[in-house]
C-alpha cells in the first residue's frame, strides 16, 4: 500500500467533505504539477493541501508551497471551486476545491519532500496526461481558465 492509499482511506474514514486549496502554476508554456514518488502509475496533481483553522486561501497555497518545494510564492488570485468527488478503493472521497492562480519565484523547482516529485508539463501536451481533476485540465487545456467559476468532477455512482 502506498503513502497516498493510506492518505485516502484516512480521509474516506473521516467521512466528511474535505476543503482543500491548490495552486496553478503556469510560467513559459508549461503547468507545474507533482505526483507521489512510491506509486509511478499514479496520477499528476496540483500543489495544495487542506485548509485548516485560522488559513486564508492565500496562507494556505503558501504554506504548501514552502513545506513541498523550495519556491516561494510571490501572488495569487482567486480562480474557482471544484466539487470533486471520486472513488479509491471502493470509498468515496468528496473535496471541495479551490483553484488559485499563483506565481512563484523560481522555475528550478526541487521537492522538499521525499515522497513527492514536481514536474512541468507543457501545456500542448496536457491532453495526453493523467492530471486531476480531469475538469481542470480540461479547463487550462481549452484556455477558459480565467472565465471558469464552477466545475464539479463527478463519479459514477
Amino acid at each position: 500500500m502506498t503513502r497516498q492509499d493510506d492518505f485516502f482511506n484516512a480521509v474516506a474514514k473521516r467521512n466528511i467533505v474535505r476543503v482543500r486549496v491548490a495552486g496553478i502554476v503556469i510560467s513559459d508554456g508549461q503547468l507545474l504539477v507533482q505526483k507521489p514518488t512510491d506509486d509511478p502509475g499514479s496520477c499528476y496533481a496540483f500543489i495544495g493541501g487542506e485548509l485548516e483553522l485560522g488559513d486564508t486561501f492565500e496562507s494556505r497555497i503558501k504554506k504548501e508551497f514552502e513545506e513541498e518545494t523550495n519556491a516561494i510564492v510571490t501572488k495569487t488570485e482567486y480562480l474557482f471551486v471544484v466539487e470533486n468527488r471520486f472513488r479509491v478503493n471502493g470509498k468515496a472521497i468528496h473535496i471541495i476545491e479551490h483553484y488559485l492562480l499563483v506565481e512563484i519565484d523560481r522555475h528550478d523547482i526541487q521537492s522538499l519532500e521525499p515522497h513527492l516529485s514536481q514536474h512541468w508539463i507543457p501545456l500542448q501536451r496536457l491532453r495526453d496526461v493523467d492530471l486531476r481533476p480531469h475538469v481542470v485540465r480540461n479547463v487550462i487545456e481549452s484556455g477558459r481558465l480565467m472565465e471558469t467559476k464552477h466545475l464539479i468532477e463527478q463519479f459514477d455512482e
